[in-house]
This record gives structure tokens, C-alpha cells and sequence, in this order.
């Protein structure tokens, strides 16, 4: 794991508005781009609905056994079954990762909701480089 691959992020469904012209693409960007063993990491989202209802994050793909946290329409929190305690969502849709451990690397998916029923999802590959 001592090469690091870059850390990206897709759209993987249809925009969050059917005009175009008002189009918001999310996209998620890890805070630092490299983060280390260790180290803290905040996987940022960015141009996140303005008109959320609901959000979960996972590690792996999106199943519930993988659920690391979910965001209620009333801004309360729930722990899913792959949470560790180490994992921290912000209601920015953002999700901070405490203390990495090189098994934390691998597959991220943010799942969103709009108050219309619209749905997004987000994938990101993160690496995690070992110290040395």
C-alpha cells in the first residue's frame, strides 16, 4: 500500500435537477488528499442539495451492513452497523474519519435524498498510505 492512487469521486446518477442550467454536481473531496496512517481525514462534499432530507455514508458499497452513519430529517444521528465510533458526519453531508487505519481504505459511498425524492449517489476510492 505504498503507492497512492488519486482519490475520486463520481456522480453516478442523474443530475440533482432536471433544468440544466441549475444542475448542481456534488463531488467529494478528501481533506488532506493523501491522508496517512493515522491521521485524520474529512471526506468533503461539495455542492451538496440545499434541499436534503436524508444522508448516509458507508464503506463499501451501499448496503446496510456497511452503513457507517445516517442523517435524519430531524438533524439527529444514527449509527449503522460498520460504524467503529471513529466516524463523524456533519450535516454538510461531510464525513470526518478519526485515527485512520490502512484497513480504512477502500470504497466510500454517500447516498443522499431531497426533499422532492431525489436521490444521489457518490462513490470515492481512499487510499491510505502506511508510515514508514
Amino acid at each position: 500500500m505504498g503507492t497512492l492512487c488519486p482519490v475520486r469521486a463520481q456522480q453516478t446518477q442523474r443530475p440533482l435537477s432536471p433544468s440544466p442550467a441549475a444542475a448542481v454536481t456534488m463531488s467529494i473531496v478528501p481533506v488532506p488528499t493523501k491522508p496517512m496512517e493515522g491521521q485524520d481525514v474529512t471526506l468533503t462534499v461539495q455542492g451538496y442539495p440545499r434541499d436534503l432530507l436524508v444522508y448516509a455514508w458507508y464503506r463499501g458499497p451501499a448496503s446496510e451492513p456497511n452503513r457507517l452513519l445516517s442523517q435524519l430529517p430531524s438533524g439527529s444521528w444514527i449509527a449503522g452497523p460498520a460504524h467503529t465510533g471513529r466516524e463523524v458526519g456533519f450535516a454538510n453531508c461531510s464525513l470526518l474519519v478519526q485515527k485512520l487505519n490502512l484497513t480504512d481504505a477502500g470504497r466510500y459511498t454517500l447516498k443522499t435524498v431531497t426533499l422532492q425524492g431525489k436521490t444521489e449517489t457518490l462513490e470515492l476510492e481512499l487510499q491510505v498510505a502506511p508510515l514508514e
